[in-house]
């Protein structure tokens, strides 16, 4: 992937009755990133950023701290601009502030689906499993191209692969019987799981470990997400501003990391090949 910039940043220039202009097309591509201000600004402030290509309008909150009351000041100047969706740092406690002031957060759900496999290595490394000792359940409602490639990658990785998916599942097993000469089973009742693939909404208690992969937001836990070359912005949460990047053509698959957050204390930090 070619980068022509990592990030900076540009004042939106005022008009004469002291509002940002900005021309509509720029907005309407536009992702708002919400961040903490600087001192004791008393007035939200906008300006464009651009990390690895990719236009932001940032949204510095009056103060240097987030409350309630600043976000939703800072949100509102956003959506007033015609931003939709929207960034904000690690851990962010007021997206339900954000989102009556009519911003949503960014989607992370197909990336998510799309690194399904480097996910579950991850995640079983954070377990202490060995991939060539573990047993692996892939659950949904329908064979989806993400499902299919976490299959066809994870076969070959894990002792046995589970699959559990009425629509499609039982011609996804004979594939991998064919392709890996090794038995894909159906189901998982009275098998040891040590992790669970959720490709839709889980219902009740699932076997081992469970990663929730379903759905517009997911955040699977015990996973760190990243660049394997150069660094994100620390004030912007690393899974949804990897998805915008990703699914803008800005970045490749290959090019993500997906680290087991237990394991970071180790002498060798492992980090799993997404391509």
């Amino acid at each position: 992937m070619e980068r022509t910039s990592k990030h900076g940043k540009e004042p939106v220039k005022p008009d004469k009755i002291g509002k940002a202009r900005i021309s509509s097309p720029e907005v309407n591509a536009m992702i708002g990133h919400i961040v903490p201000g600087a001192g004791d600004r008393l007035l939200v402030r906008l300006t464009r950023e651009e990390i690895y290509g990719l236009p932001l309008l940032r949204g510095e909150t009056p103060g240097d701290r987030l409350t309630v009351r600043r976000v939703r000041r800072t949100a509102a100047a956003l959506r007033k601009k015609g931003v939709v969706r929207a960034l904000a740092p690690e851990g962010f406690p007021f997206w339900e502030t954000v989102l009556k002031q009519g911003l949503r957060p960014v989607e992370t759900g197909e990336l998510c689906r799309a690194l399904a496999a480097p996910i579950a290595l991850a995640a079983l490394e954070g377990e202490r499993v060995p991939p060539h000792l573990a047993s692996v359940l892939l659950r949904g409602e329908r064979v989806t191209r993400a499902l299919r490639t976490a299959a066809l990658e994870l076969c070959p990785r894990v002792r046995q692969l589970l699959v559990e998916v009425p629509a499609g599942g039982e011609a996804l097993r004979q594939q991998l019987r064919q392709e890996f000469g090794l038995p894909a089973v159906e189901g998982h009742a009275g098998r040891e799981v040590h992790l669970t693939l959720c490709f839709s909404r889980p219902d009740g208690t699932l076997p081992g470990r469970t990663a929730d992969l379903s759905g517009e937001t997911p955040a699977p836990a015990g996973c760190r997400f990243g660049l394997r070359q150069g660094a994100l912005p620390e004030d912007a949460a690393a899974l949804p501003l990897l998805s915008v990047l990703w699914t803008s053509g800005r970045l490749e698959r290959d090019e993500i990391s997906v680290t087991p957050i237990f394991a970071l204390d180790r002498p060798e930090e492992s980090t799993y090949n997404t391509g």
